[in-house]
């Protein structure tokens, strides 16, 4: 849908950064560029991220895993939201446009920014990982992922799940549960179910893959044995979890979205965000512990890659590798 598509592109970003994050770091460090450290400001400015594509040498997109980032994104995901918008343009617009209303600009903007906001996300998160802050690279992957489901369920005026299970404008004015019935058997499932059948696989294969190599390696170089049988055991968890992790989010969503019926917006708002933070976001809730277990780390936070950089050039030159 128009309205979700920019958080979820953001979260798919986000997320191909956050399964490749091992290699992501090794090829920083070998770089050797010390100079590209971002704070959040930098991460948000277009023409840093415009500067650091066109340079060609920056090791954050001369890589595999923005390639198959921005493939994703421009020959899969765009065309799948574009062909829906045409299709079914009152559905695809939350019930809100329609042939006659929707203005071309607004189909311009939808399909640039499922690309942008994809490298916006992959972006944050590839800093925030090369800071060594795994959580908060993590947090941009679920916080993007509860925006994508809040509007599903509440939307703007409570009614987004409403708009969700309505076929066509007319099935949502005139709405009633039995709508549900009308939207199952309508061709928006049927687009959705075969657009799922195809994108998901691809989704986590190619991420439980990138955090399998990633992991695999790691282990091989602190030689540490690694069971070569276990290899489809770990990425069948990985898969698991990440899948639990994306639409486990949508619980939270409902939670948010009665908070909010029950309480108004200020009240529900306010009590859903102490409740997700501190039981889900903060270091103290469940959310580090999830995210330990499907990147395979003991911490929330690592050494900044540029030590570990500087770090590898002394220990070089101290056994007499010219560098």
């Amino acid at each position: 849908m128009v309205e979700v598509d920019v958080f979820w592109s953001y979260a798919f970003g986000s997320g191909f950064a956050l399964a490749s994050f091992r290699q992501l770091r090794k090829l920083q460090a070998a770089s050797g560029d010390t100079d590209s450290r971002f704070d959040i400001k930098d991460m948000v400015d277009i023409r840093k991220i415009v500067k650091e594509i066109e340079s060609g040498k920056s090791p954050a997109f001369q890589n595999e895993y923005f390639l198959k980032n921005l493939l994703f994104l421009s020959l899969l995901f765009v065309p799948s939201g574009s062909n829906l918008l045409w299709s079914n343009p009152n559905w695809e617009t939350m019930q809100v446009g329609s042939y006659e209303t929707i203005p071309g600009w607004l189909v311009s903007g939808f399909t640039i920014t499922n690309v942008t906001q994809g490298i916006l996300g992959y972006w944050v998160t590839y800093n925030y990982l090369m800071q060594g802050k795994y959580f908060k690279a993590a947090q941009q992957t679920a916080l993007s992922w509860l925006a994508f489901w809040f509007i599903l369920v509440n939307g703007w005026d409570k009614t987004g799940y409403k708009r969700f299970f309505s076929k066509n404008r007319e099935a949502f004015d005139d709405w009633k549960w039995t709508n549900v019935f009308g939207w199952v058997g309508s061709d928006v499932v049927r687009m959705l179910l075969s657009y799922g059948v195809f994108l998901i696989p691809i989704l986590r294969y190619w991420m439980t893959k990138w955090i399998e190599d990633g992991y695999t390696e790691e282990m091989e170089m602190l030689e540490v044995p690694i069971e070569a049988d276990d290899r489809m055991k770990r990425m069948a968890e990985s898969g698991g979890l990440f899948l639990s992790f994306a639409f486990g989010l949508l619980g939270f969503a409902a939670v948010a979205h009665l908070l909010i019926r029950w309480l108004g917006w200020i009240k529900g708002s306010l009590a859903f965000a102490g409740l997700f933070w501190g039981g889900v976001m903060s270091k103290k809730g469940i959310g580090p512990a999830i995210m330990k277990r499907l990147l395979r780390v003991d911490t929330i936070e690592g050494t900044p890659v540029w030590e570990l950089a500087a770090v590898e050039e002394v220990e070089e030159k101290l056994v007499g590798i010219e560098v």
